[in-house]
């Protein structure tokens, strides 16, 4: 009886031990999936597809008086832009740049418009910058006056100089140079007030209108 009464108990043993290791995988399976789901309910990126549209305010006034092509000006996103999922891409208030590409003014009273063409390049978000790829579809600008700037003015000028000069050489009566000069002076002022520059002037604060003609994707917060 003694021999059998070990024999149990060792079996008894063996059965525990292999319960206890038998434990232990389940309980590492279980651990799996727990982690795999919660990597999925949080996503790495989120994305806005093309199409999507953007409205932005300018932050600072545009001028072909003082503004040249190849530099930088910045503007303020309206209003949260989000996923299908609707979880915010791209927050209010994020920075979008915009490249100036070509800028020029209404040379002349008879040229209806000037040049501003506008490039969308990057947008700010969470303190990292992401490029940008869109359209322009609205923005409004206005033309302002520069009146005779004294370049104009000197143009102008040294051509009514060449022509009392000229006078003066070819009828060799100073008089009449002198007075032709005086004329021409008054004619060319007139000639200068018709063909002064209108700049192209877009205010900051006018609201912009853009739509992507490139996905974009960023990280999560």
């Amino acid at each position: 009886m003694t021999r059998t009464l070990q024999i149990g108990l060792a079996l008894m043993g063996l059965a525990a031990c292999g319960m206890a290791k038998g434990e232990e995988p389940a309980a590492n399976a279980n651990l799996k999936p727990t982690t795999g789901s919660r990597a999925a309910a949080t996503p790495a990126t989120r994305s806005l597809p093309i199409g999507t549209t953007i409205g932005v305010t300018i932050d600072e006034t545009i001028t072909s008086r003082n503004n040249q092509a190849g530099e930088t000006v910045t503007s303020t996103v309206d209003s949260d832009l989000k996923d299908a999922a609707g979880r915010i891409v791209i927050p209010a208030g994020s920075v979008l740049a915009l490249t100036i590409v070509e800028i020029t003014p209404a040379k002349n009273k008879s040229k209806e418009d000037g040049t501003l063409v506008l490039q969308v390049s990057s947008v700010r978000v969470r303190d990292r910058s992401y490029p940008l790829t869109g359209e322009i579809t609205s923005l409004s600008h206005t033309l302002k006056g520069r009146g005779v700037t004294a370049g104009e003015v000197e143009k102008v000028a040294v051509g009514t100089a060449v022509g009392a000069v000229a006078g003066r050489i070819i009828g060799g009566n100073a008089k009449g140079t002198i007075i032709g000069g005086a004329i021409g002076a008054a004619g060319g002022t007139v000639v200068a007030v018709h063909t002064a520059s209108r700049d192209v002037v877009v205010s900051a604060g006018t609201p912009v209108g853009i739509t992507l003609t490139g996905p974009i994707t960023v990280a999560s917060p």
